[in-house]
């Protein structure tokens, strides 16, 4: 979990902050905070966490191997599971 002092998120040192971004955000969908079909973007994703877009790319294609998330290209990223019969 990341814990947040006066706004500014405080990452651990010994664990990759794409690691633990990607760690953050799947237990916000295990918790319901984003529902399946919630639309995640890099821009708020990384504003929110103020890390760079790069960071968030690793950690969204963390998420969509473990299949909690899916992309669509040039619509986003998704909260998943990934609708049966959609391409």
């Amino acid at each position: 979990m990341v814990v947040f002092r006066a706004g500014e998120p405080q990452w651990r040192r010994d664990i990759e902050v794409w690691r633990q971004l990607s760690n953050e955000i799947r237990n916000r969908i295990k918790s319901g905070v984003y529902k399946p079909g919630h639309m995640l973007t890099q821009n708020t994703i990384a504003q929110e966490f103020g890390v760079a877009p790069n960071t968030v790319r690793k950690a969204f294609a963390d998420l969509r191997e473990k299949g909690l998330i899916y992309t669509r290209i040039r619509l986003g990223s998704f909260v998943g599971p990934e609708p049966e019969g959609e391409d």
